[in-house]
Parts: structure tokens; C-alpha cells; sequence
């Protein structure tokens, strides 16, 4: 239910940037708050890391484009990009359902994302899209340690967010990081010795 709920907040910002606000006409009941206890700069910081996790898919969504060309041709990097692309989104959908679970979703979609403009569409080849991804992934994860840090500070110690953030999203950061470096070495060298040969069959083994 909640993944519905996030999939229709997705389309309701696509929907809100081509036709402009829009909000529930429904009178919200009054019910006891002092349950949403997510607060200050730890909710600012969420809300942020949000933004993050979209602005990250949406790159990732043009590199595999690319990528995936007629006229560039390589499958191998389609796929892997696409596949990071759908990674983010899915992280910053998990993030969405966390703000649900406590009671801190806006009333406006446009105050909790805005659909990004995309940096960069082209690359010179295979390496310098992996090193514009593991660029990307280091931004990221600097977010997450920033929001960690802020979610841990005063008045407010938020031990639940903190756990989650430390044990499934920097770790995840931290392994996908090396696998890219580990990658775009290997890469290098092939593309030292075999120049777009290299390139060619790294793509092939991707």
C-alpha cells in the first residue's frame, strides 16, 4: 500500500510541474501530534537527501540513454547505468515511505520533490561515465554521513533514522562505491593497452 502511495507521488509531481498546484479539498481531521517527533533540521535534512536520491536517478537515466544509442552502442553500460537509475529512485522512494511512517509528508508535492534538470547527456566514452558515476555516488554519500551528523546532534537524537541510515543506505554507498572504482581500474587498463577494443569487450562483460 505505502509503495502505491509513493508511486502516486511520483506521478502527482510530474503532474503538479505540467499543470500547477493542486492540493485535497478534504477538511484534515484533528487527531493527537505528538507522535511526529521528526523535527528541525533532521526533517529539512530528509526532505534534502530526497532530492538527492531523484537528482542521482535522473543522471543515471541519461547515461544510460545514452549509452543505449544506435550511434554509441554499448549495452553493457546501458544497462548497468538504467539499473543505477532505478537504485536511486527506489532509495529515495524508501526515504518517502520513512517521512510517511512518521507522519511527515507535506501537503504540497512540490515542497517534497521537484523533477531535476539534468547536467550532463553526453560522454567521451566508457571511463569518463564511470567517473562521472563514482563522482555522483561520493556526492551522495557525503549526504547521507551530512544528514547522519544531523540527525545525531541536539535537542533531537533520532537513534531509529540514524540506525537505518548507517546500516542500510551507507552501506550500501560505500560497497557500490568500490565496486565502481574497481571497475573504471579495470577499464583503464584495458583502454591503456586495447584503446576502444578495450572498451568494446569491457561493455561485453558488464
Amino acid at each position: 500500500m505505502v509503495k502505491l502511495i509513493v508511486s502516486l507521488l511520483v506521478l502527482a509531481v510530474v503532474a503538479q510541474q505540467a499543470y500547477g498546484d493542486f492540493k485535497c479539498s478534504l477538511e484534515v481531521p484533528e487527531i493527537p501530534k505528538g507522535w511526529m517527533d521528526l523535527k528541525d533540521g533532521c526533517l529539512n535534512g530528509m526532505r534534502n537527501q530526497i532530492q538527492e536520491e531523484i537528482n542521482a536517478s535522473y543522471q543515471y537515466l541519461a547515461m544510460g540513454a545514452y549509452f543505449a544509442r544506435d550511434s554509441v552502442n554499448r549495452p553493457g553500460f546501458a544497462e548497468t547505468f538504467f539499473k543505477s537509475a532505478k537504485e536511486e529512485r527506489e532509495h529515495g522512494s524508501k526515504l518517502v515511505e520513512y517521512l510517511s511512517m512518521r507522519g511527515q509528508l507535506t501537503d504540497n508535492v512540490s515542497k517534497l520533490i521537484t523533477v531535476p534538470t539534468v547536467a550532463k547527456q553526453e560522454w567521451k566514452d566508457g571511463a569518463a561515465a564511470l567517473e562521472d558515476a563514482l563522482e555522483l555516488e561520493t556526492k551522495v554519500t557525503r549526504s547521507i554521513r551530512k544528514l547522519i551528523q544531523t540527525c545525531e546532534g541536539k535537542p533531537y537524537n533520532h537513534y531509529h533514522l540514524v540506525d537505518y541510515l548507517t546500516g542500510v543506505y551507507l552501506e550500501e554507498q560505500l560497497h557500490g562505491q568500490r565496486e565502481l572504482a574497481g571497475k573504471l581500474t579495470t577499464l583503464k587498463k584495458m583502454m591503456s593497452t586495447h584503446g576502444e577494443l578495450g572498451e568494446f569487450l569491457f561493455d561485453k562483460n558488464l
